[in-house]
């Protein structure tokens, strides 16, 4: 193992921009210590556009953004994290930078041309280039954005050229590790990671890797992991009722009508932002396939590459000389479907299947192979975007049977996952990538762990949750106006809109005004994105403007509406048990393989919705202070658990949960895991498990589905709610055991009973007891 390869014990996502600089960081650095947080994980810090609110749009990757502070202010962020043994991980944008005109090598390309010492760097077709931050420019784009023009570090000169910086900054002991943005938008992922792990000695790298269905990240790749999408996922299922999903399933499909699949959801969007936002690509890889094969009219081509591409189910495979097992897996499945679907002559797809093989001519030279790959190459790069466009900010938007499970490479319909599926899941997680990120939200959620743990209590009721939308949308009828003779929103989106009430309405009667303007704000986000009725493309203003009065509407505080009157009852009860099921999650993340990681502010309770409402500023004094009293011991478990919406009480189980982690750090980087068995009528509803260590233990147990346990005004400890049920545990297991939450001791040689771990708190870390 590299002497670089400092595993951090948990990280903490900041977002740097003007408003929140280096030395505020600084500031924080003892109060994330205190936490029990190792490494801050920053947002990209390098120069971006002037004003850019997240720091993707690079313009010069040589130098600190100013906008963030001076070096010096840097080199005391450093130092401070340095004199608390903390560590701190830079977010790193290697797949493009800002088409700007404060982007000095882009405006020595627009004055100089193909003569330009940086012709090179970018990613362009000179019979093309146009130079302007249109949609068909000649370059490649991040995604379908113009001014964001692709570079290309598989130049070797490029990817010294584009990292010295952050090398630099390696080799002078102020950064201790790598986040890699959008890894698939590269040409050749796996080669930039091990250019990577030489030039900087295989210093801690995770990659924003979108893993979807049963994908597997490459294990040869150098990095320690992913950025814990797939975590974030599969507590998602976890926490979803299997049997409440299928009553779902005719409950949505009665309100919106027949439906679709979510699979042709998927299928359709992507073909419809390829039509949209990736045509001049499309027509550009239909024009390459033709001319390779020679047997293809151009039209035919291309609607080989939309169909295959549509049809794909994972966001890119990693062709280089030849094709994995996995790869060809999906190659053959993506063919398969769009065979199934009749949309594209079977010739065309045949041909375009051997290219994507590499399935070679016998009589084949060396320079068409190599025209071969290239376009397999090239395509690669392209599916990428359609899949983050079609599925992550199109699809996501336009199915709504459940939307807690409509996350960044999330399974929307699934039927949940069983106690077995999680355990089995976690061990091959502790063999294969022990160091990857566990996460729950991002900068890129659409909603905030908290919003999701709300919305998935309604898999557990959904026969109370039909006949609450059955009423409402009956008290709101009138409420909607017409739009082309049609009353609105529509019932898709209304369904949305609810859901989002209940995920993110406020705990707090002062914050519901500015709650009011965000949640618009993100209704026409949502619209927008689906991509339906109105669109970035083409705004529908009259539909739109329908969703807001309707919003004002059913939010309207008076003694008569009795939509908001039943909301606020029936929102109530779900944000006390989404507030237990947050905590489950939080001690699930921080005790499971791999390194929990947090999004700013989440240690308190936080009900953000998908960007920018993620990036709003942060109270972390009131945080500091929080804290400061936990310290101080001015308050009981029993006090803080009465007093819930305050957040205390999440903020507690992080703090004990984070330190007894750092206390054993071998326990949780290299400790097994072992599933534990739960007996009695409630052994579906605990998630149980051991991390061992030579000598050391630990022992988790967290609760889920709390409707089947407990009314609201009840919390879920004692022993009439647990007393038949037991964790069995194996023979070799400590006797006595300590419970870090709320110091209680447990005694139980080969079983533990329920009523004893759940006694006085409604999760569970225990420890041998000395």
């Amino acid at each position: 193992m590299s002497s670089r390869l400092r595993i951090p014990f948990a990280t903490y996502r900041l977002q740097f921009n003007k408003g929140f600089r280096f030395k505020d960081a600084g500031a924080l650095v003892s109060y994330l210590n205190c936490l029990g947080v190792s490494d801050i994980y920053a947002s990209p810090i390098l120069k971006a556009r002037q004003g850019s609110s997240h720091g993707y749009d690079v313009t010069d990757p040589t130098r600190l953004n100013p906008e963030l502070g001076t070096e010096r202010d840097f080199d005391a962020l450093t130092k401070e994290l340095r004199q608390h043994g903390m560590g701190l991980l830079l977010d790193v944008v290697p797949n493009h930078m800002a088409a700007s005109p404060e982007n000095p090598w882009w405006r020595d390309m627009l004055e100089h041309g193909e003569d330009s010492p940086f012709a090179g760097f970018f990613d362009t077709d000179w019979l093309d280039f146009q130079g302007s931050n249109g949609a068909s420019t000649g370059h490649r784009r991040f995604f379908d954005i113009g001014d964001l023009i692709g570079i290309r570090v598989e130049d070797r000169k490029v990817f010294q050229a584009t990292n010295s910086f952050i090398f630099r900054l390696i080799s002078e002991s102020k950064v201790s590790g790598l986040r890699i943005d959008h890894i698939d938008g590269l040409y050749e992922p796996p080669e930039y990671l091990q250019r990577l792990s030489e030039s900087t000695g295989g210093i801690y790298t995770v990659v924003e890797k979108i893993l979807s269905g049963d994908e597997a990240l490459t294990e040869t790749w150098q990095v320690s992991g992913t950025t814990g999408y797939d975590f974030a996922n599969i507590l998602n299922a976890l926490f979803a009722d299997g049997s409440g999903i299928k009553v779902l399933d005719n409950i949505y499909s009665q309100i919106i009508g027949p439906s679709k699949s979510f699979r042709d959801i998927v299928y359709e969007k992507k073909k419809q932002v390829m039509l949209e936002l990736f045509a001049k690509e499309i027509e550009a890889l239909g024009q390459w396939l033709a001319q390779l094969l020679g047997q293809l009219v151009m039209p035919e081509a291309s609607r080989a590459v939309t169909e295959a591409t549509a049809c794909l189910p994972v966001y890119r495979t990693y062709t280089r000389e030849e094709v994995s097992a996995d790869d060809r897996r999906y190659i053959e499945g993506a063919v398969s479907e769009a065979t199934r679907r009749e949309a594209v002559p079977k010739t065309a797809l045949s041909f375009l299947k051997r290219v994507l093989l590499l399935d070679f001519p016998a009589n084949i030279d060396g320079k068409k192979k190599v025209e071969w790959k290239n376009f397999v190459r090239r395509w690669q790069q392209l599916t990428g975007a359609v899949m983050a466009k079609g599925f992550e900010d199109t699809a996501l938007y336009n199915y709504h049977r459940l939307t807690s499970l409509n996350e960044v490479g999330g399974q929307p319909d699934t039927t949940g996952l069983s106690l077995e599926g999680f355990h089995n899941w976690s061990m091959a997680r502790m063999k294969l990538w022990p160091h990857t990120m566990n996460t729950t939200s991002t900068h890129d959620t659409k909603r905030s762990e908290d919003v999701r743990a709300r919305i998935s209590v309604l898999s557990e009721i959904p026969d109370e949750w039909a006949e609450h939308l059955g009423i409402w949308m009956k008290y709101n009828e009138a409420k909607k106006h017409p739009v082309n003779g049609q009353p609105m929103p529509e019932p898709n989106t209304e369904v949305l809109l609810y859901q989002t009430l209940i995920g993110a309405w406020p705990l707090f009667a002062e914050e519901v005004p500015a709650f009011k303007e965000r949640l618009k704000a993100y209704m026409i986000k949502a619209v927008r994105e689906a991509k339906a009725i109105t669109s970035w493309l083409k705004i529908n203003q009259e539909y739109e403007d329908s969703i807001l009065n309707f919003i004002d509407a059913i939010l309207q505080d008076s003694a008569d509406n009795k939509f908001l009157i039943d909301f606020l009852k029936f929102q109530e009860r779900i944000a006390c048990y989404g507030a237990l099921n947050s905590l489950s999650q939080l001690l699930l993340k921080i005790t499971s393989p791999g390194v929990p990681d947090f999004y700013q502010g989440m240690e308190l309770w936080d009900f953000s919705l998908v960007d920018p409402d993620n990036r709003r500023p942060v109270d972390f004094k009131k945080r500091r202070e929080l804290l400061d009293n936990l310290l101080r011991e001015e308050s009981s478990t029993d006090e803080m658990l009465a007093s819930w919406k305050d957040g205390r009480i999440k903020l507690y189980v992080t703090y004990k949960a984070l330190n007894f982690r750092r206390d054993c750090p071998e326990l949780f980087q290299k400790g097994a895991y072992i599933p534990l068995s739960v007996s009695g009528t409630r052994r579906e509803q605990v998630c149980a498990f051991a991390r061992r260590y030579e000598k050391k233990w630990a022992l988790v147990a967290a609760p889920r589905f709390f409707t089947k346990l407990i009314e609201v005004d009840i919390l879920p400890i004692g022993r009439q709610l647990w007393d038949d049920g037991y964790i069995l545990v194996p023979e070799d297991t400590p006797q006595n055991w300590h419970n870090i939450f709320t110091g209680g001791v447990i005694e139980g040689k080969n079983s533990l009973p329920l009523a004893e771990v759940f006694g006085d708190f409604p999760v569970a870390l225990l420890t041998p007891s000395v």
